[in-house]
């Protein structure tokens, strides 16, 4: 294939997976698109790590490059590449007026009723990046679009599968999924998110939730300095460019790029995010509450699941577990210390059922935190320092943030979990 005059529309990263080191690499991904409106997907050979992809995407995208030495790997169509084509999909129709082959390009009127492309290429550099020659220092090309940046009260109005969206979030509270890889950096995740468009929602508006579930695919490339920022303690403010929404869900994939920076091109006046300055609103427990979601909750104790209920003793330095010590002193030994521990921490675990009157007729299970928990049995406990569950029932227990386990309707049972929102602090 001889030089290729094209532009550069989107960068992005593919995790390719090491069977022999059992590790992610990731592999540089160029969206680009000629005068005639064809797209192609050129993955570049050589891997590199997620900052350069950022690094990369500042430096290229929206410029035009020359391509050479393309080897054409397959012919993609839409129903086998649904995640490149929703993609594509947010690029079309294009901004200025497409060359037909033969004809004159003077004077030609936009047309915005072309049909969405049906295919894609996906080439190779054969040396890469020798045949990649982009003009750097040139201006953006006027077939290049910046990402739209909405607001998340908008992005869930939108009906449509398969729609990549964009859009500044704050990050509150993160939760590991079930199915995890042994590779650091690659397990899957969700984070609930939220916005002041969600949260200076009207009274008594209970189609807008207060706060989103954003899942992570394991294709999902993330930079260093952005898993960096969502492993404090504190919460962080986060662009992500090209989500995918979808089947009622917003799922970082292939393609997806997080940045705690603001991007150099963008459109939409939500693009400059203001960060929350009050305490984060949820939504109250009530007959709209799905699973996998977060809300508050308030009620009285009417049972305790003793079956699930114990307590064990921790070490006072690291917070490890404890086992007998050897010697007769009665004390106990940390493994983790290599040292004797006399005063021991006891740290216990509680379920409780609630009584709720935003629910009623539910029954409410919620697994209590370690500081509720001493909280309720603080005023339950007998005179020889013993706890009983009579003790416990009738307490009032609340304001609570928990996440939703479980949701069953016949008989009509949630399953909660108490959470520890993430604290207010700098990005």
């Amino acid at each position: 294939m001889k030089g290729w005059t094209i532009n550069v529309l989107d960068l992005g990263g593919h995790p390719i997976y090491n069977c022999r080191t059992e590790k992610f690499k990731e592999r540089l991904c160029l969206l680009v698109q000629d005068a005639y409106g064809m797209f192609s997907e050129v993955q570049l050979q050589t891997l590199c790590s997620a900052e350069n992809i950022e690094q990369h995407s500042r430096r290229w995208e929206g410029k035009s490059c020359i391509l050479a030495g393309m080897r054409i790997l397959q012919r993609t169509t839409r129903g086998r590449a649904l995640g490149l084509f929703s993609l594509i999909d947010s690029l079309w129709p294009p901004l200025v007026p497409l060359k037909v082959p033969g004809q004159s390009q003077d004077c030609e009127p936009i047309k915005t009723d072309l049909p969405l492309p049906s295919f894609c290429y996906i080439l190779t550099a054969q040396s890469d990046p020798k045949h990649i020659n982009v003009d750097e220092e040139g201006q953006v090309t006027n077939f290049y679009q910046p990402p739209t940046v909405r607001g998340l009260k908008e992005i869930l109005q939108v009906d449509d599968c398969n729609q990549r969206c964009s859009f500044w979030a704050q990050v509150i509270y993160r939760r590991l999924q079930v199915k995890c890889s042994a590779s650091v950096g690659q397990k899957e995740f969700c984070l609930f998110v939220t916005d002041l468009t969600l949260q200076d929602g009207r009274k008594g508006d209970s189609r807008t939730p207060k706060t989103v579930p954003i899942y992570f695919a394991m294709s999902c490339v993330l930079t260093k300095e952005v898993m960096e920022a969502l492993t404090t303690a504190s919460h962080c403010v986060i662009f992500f460019k090209d989500a995918l929404r979808g089947n009622g869900r917003i799922i970082c994939v292939e393609r997806t790029v997080l940045s705690l920076q603001k991007p150099l091109l963008f459109t939409a006046a939500e693009a400059d995010f203001r960060e929350l300055t009050g305490p984060v609103k949820l939504d109250e427990l009530d007959s709209t509450t799905v699973a996998n979601s977060i809300c508050t909750i308030r009620g009285t104790v009417s049972g305790v699941n003793e079956s699930t209920a114990f307590s064990w003793p921790t070490c006072n330095r690291c917070n490890g577990k404890l086992e007998p010590s050897p010697h007769p002193s009665g004390s106990y030994y940390c493994s983790l210390c290599s040292q004797t521990v006399i005063l021991p921490v006891l740290k216990m675990q509680l379920e409780v059922f609630l009584y709720c009157p935003s629910q009623p007729h539910c029954t409410v299970k919620v697994k209590l935190l370690q500081k509720t928990i001493s909280s309720l049995l603080m005023s339950s406990s007998t005179e020889d320092g013993s706890y009983e569950v009579k003790n416990v029932l009738g307490k009032e227990v609340g304001l609570l943030n928990c996440y939703v386990q479980s949701v069953t309707n016949l008989p009509s049972c949630v399953g909660l979990e108490e959470i520890t929102l993430l604290e207010a602090g700098r990005n």
